[in-house]
Order: C-alpha cells, then sequence, then structure tokens
C-alpha cells in the first residue's frame, strides 16, 4: 500500500511540473464507467476500442474539461483532474484502470467531501450461528472536511447497500473521535477528551435496546426497551407484529431505567414507571406514591400525609408549597455562574448533581454529591452553594417543614 501512494504520488508530481497535455477530441474517445467496485472501473480508449499511448491528455468529458494520464499498459492511471470554469472541480485516483478515491474541491481549492475505496472492520451478521461479528468488508466511504481541511464526518456502505450507510464516525475539530457507530448493532459517544459517555447496544437475540450513560467514565444510567409490536430482523428493518393487536392481549413491552450513584451502587430503579429509591448503602426509600415526571428530579412526588410535622424529611414535590430559592432558580443559577471557579480543562462538559435538605429557617443541610463529573466539580458545587444564601423553606399544611431536594448544575455554566 505504501509503495502505491509513493508512485500515485510521484505520478501526481508529473502531472504538475511536466504541463504539457496531448490535447484529443473526446469524440474520437470512448469514456466508459464500470462501477465503483469493478476491476476495471474507469476506461478511456480510443473509438475504435484500442488503447491509447502512455503519456498525458487533456479532453473534455461529459462537458468537464479533463486531465488524464494513461499508464505504459494503456490503462487509467494516477490523477483525473476534472475542471469547471477553469476552476479544479474535483480529482479522481486511479490505479491501472480500477478507481481508488474522488475528491472534491471549493472555490478556493479546500476539500469539501470525498468518496474511498477503503477495507473497514463492520459487525455482519451471521445467519448460521444467529450472531453478530467483525468481518472485514470493501466498502464506499464518504468523507465530509470542514473549512479547515479536517474530517468531521465519515459514512461506509457496502457495494450492495443502495448508498445506506452501515458505519458511521463522527470527529471532533481536533480529529479526537466523538461518534462510532454500525447501524442496527451499536452507536458509542464520546467527549473532547476521549472518554465514554454513552453506549447504545441492539441486542438481537432479546429484541431489545439498552443505552448506557457515563458520567467522569463511570457508569451513571442504564436503559433497556423493548417493544411488542416491533420485530427487529438481520437486515436493521423493523416489521409490525400482529398478535399484539388482539383486543385481549397483554402487552410484554417494557422500559427498565436503572441510574447509580458514582460508586456503583444503584440509586434509582424504574420499570414501566414503577419507581424504586435507595441511599447509598443500598437502603430502600420509601414513598407513599411513585415519582413522576423528571426523572433526574426528586420534585414530582406525589404529596404523602404524615403526623410528625415536626421531624419528617419531605421530598419537595410532595409538600404544598415546595422550597425555593429568592428570587427563583434562575437567580441561583447566575450566583453560580459569577463564583464557580472552572477547572482549566478544555472540552469539560456534564452534569453535577446535588442533594441537600432546606431546613425549615431557611438554611441549607446535609449537602451531598449524588455526583459530578471530575476535577472536584462536586467539591466546588458544594462550595458555591454554602455561600448561595437562605432558602425560602416548603410548607405542609400551614407550617414550614424540612425538605430534601436535588440540584442539577450544567457544566458549563451559562448566565441566565
Amino acid at each position: 500500500m505504501k509503495k502505491t501512494i509513493i508512485i500515485l504520488l510521484s505520478i501526481i508530481g508529473q502531472v504538475v511540473s511536466a504541463q504539457e497535455y496531448k490535447k484529443i477530441n473526446s469524440s474520437k474517445l470512448i469514456y466508459k464507467k464500470n462501477g465503483l467496485f469493478a476491476k476495471n472501473s474507469i476506461s478511456i480508449t480510443n473509438k475504435d476500442g484500442s488503447k491509447l499511448p502512455m503519456g498525458f491528455y487533456e479532453t473534455t468529458i461529459e462537458k468537464a474539461p479533463t486531465q488524464f494520464y494513461i499508464s505504459s499498459k494503456g490503462n487509467v492511471d494516477g490523477l483525473i483532474l476534472n475542471y469547471y470554469s477553469n476552476m479544479l472541480f474535483y480529482k479522481t485516483i486511479m490505479k491501472e484502470g480500477e478507481w481508488q478515491s474522488d475528491v472534491y474541491l471549493d472555490s478556493v481549492g479546500k476539500k469539501t467531501h470525498g468518496f474511498y475505496k477503503k477495507s473497514k472492520n463492520i459487525e455482519t451478521y451471521n445467519n448460521t450461528l444467529k450472531i453478530w461479528e467483525p468481518k472485514s468488508l470493501l466498502v464506499f466511504s464518504h468523507c465530509y472536511f470542514n473549512e479547515n481541511g479536517k474530517i468531521y464526518k465519515e459514512t461506509c456502505s457496502g457495494s450492495g447497500s443502495s448508498g445506506n450507510a452501515i458505519k458511521k464516525y463522527f470527529y471532533y475539530e481536533d480529529g479526537a473521535l466523538k461518534t462510532d457507530e454500525t447501524c442496527f448493532y451499536y452507536r458509542k459517544e464520546y467527549d473532547s477528551l476521549g472518554v465514554l459517555t454513552e453506549q447504545i447496544d441492539y441486542n438481537w437475540k432479546t429484541k431489545e435496546i439498552q443505552t448506557l450513560g457515563y458520567e467522569n467514565g463511570k457508569l451513571a444510567i442504564k436503559k433497556i426497551e423493548f417493544d411488542e409490536d416491533q420485530i427487529w430482523n438481520p437486515d436493521g428493518t423493523i416489521t409490525t407484529s400482529k398478535k399484539t393487536h388482539k383486543s385481549k392481549h397483554i402487552s410484554k413491552s417494557y422500559i427498565i431505567e436503572t441510574k447509580y450513584y458514582p460508586s456503583g451502587k444503584i440509586y434509582r430503579y424504574n420499570k414501566n414507571g414503577e419507581s424504586k429509591e435507595y441511599t447509598e448503602d443500598g437502603k430502600e426509600v420509601i414513598y407513599t406514591q411513585t415519582i413522576k415526571g423528571d426523572p433526574e428530579m426528586d420534585n414530582e412526588t406525589e404529596a404523602s400525609v404524615d403526623e410528625d410535622l415536626e421531624n419528617k424529611i419531605y421530598q419537595s414535590g410532595a409538600i404544598e408549597i415546595k422550597p425555593s430559592y429568592p428570587n427563583g432558580i434562575d437567580a441561583l443559577y447566575k450566583f453560580f455562574h459569577d463564583n464557580f471557579i472552572t477547572p482549566e480543562e478544555e472540552g469539560l462538559q456534564g452534569t453535577v448533581y446535588l442533594s441537600f435538605i432546606v431546613e425549615k429557617d431557611g438554611s441549607l443541610s446535609d449537602i451531598k454529591i449524588l455526583r459530578d463529573i471530575g476535577y472536584s466539580t462536586g467539591q466546588e458545587s458544594v462550595r458555591v452553594l454554602r455561600k448561595s444564601g437562605k432558602w425560602i423553606p416548603g410548607e405542609q399544611n400551614g407550617k414550614k417543614v424540612k425538605c430534601l431536594y436535588t440540584l442539577p448544575i450544567k457544566l458549563p455554566l451559562q448566565s441566565k
């Protein structure tokens, strides 16, 4: 491969430096495309089918001024340069008649996108073993470039896939991998530091979709979805089951969501809306009704009745008047924006979660870090929260009560 590249670069150098092209009328030529994956994918011959002598040629092909090179074997080799309005529009690299790549350029000569023939290891379905396994495939790769000429997206399609991508990659500005996806098999997301943030797996045996979310490299959430109405096929298509439409049928579909503390212990388990919550030492937290609404917040619980108003600690959503920050939550986030010392770590982003008790006098106690994103972001969040002052306490049955509150702090902080 290295030798081939050197040869091609050598030919490119000749094309640039020689500048001596034999002009030939396109009416005397046969320009033929046999498909990008054909052994002789592009051929240019005389009208009678005979091979052109070795050398550089200039003509017009498909209304585009074109320069190309014919090797000693009579095949198109090296470069085909296509011009549009005296501007180099795209260049094709050939290897003895076999297509290697097309690269398209903008008005100032910068790469915008390109097509390449590559071998890629791609997860494919083994119908005999009924499993997915990596296999080296010759694919049609489509790459997209930003204004600096760096690749930001690549999609790969098989020769018989009708243009449908079976493999996708997305990249950050510095070239680091952002997303790796094999369609109908898995998808992986990375932050700018190369740390895995999310992975989606398609389980063809159980017909489940599993989503794993990570924060600071640790598993934070796992979600498993199964829809009995959908039948997944190995080619990626989804058909609808007719059995589930019977009137007396009881659906077996489900969604299971599990959230974790940074220690790896379960924080909350939810299946089809029925939820259980645990302290970090594994004890179940008992509520009278299921937590609803935004699963990231503990502030949407239906009201419960308890006569011991003096000592009970309520969920903030379980009381008549919820605790609040003076002038509203936006004022609190502005306070964080103005006082939070952000770590000098490029690309740092994520959400820190704190829990605390708003006492009956509005002071805060028992502040805990439920989850952070590293680099002391949890400790810094606690420091700023302690400086933020007293809250307006919650009320139940006309009396001020203690209340447990969960606060998400999204980084980077935005000024409200």
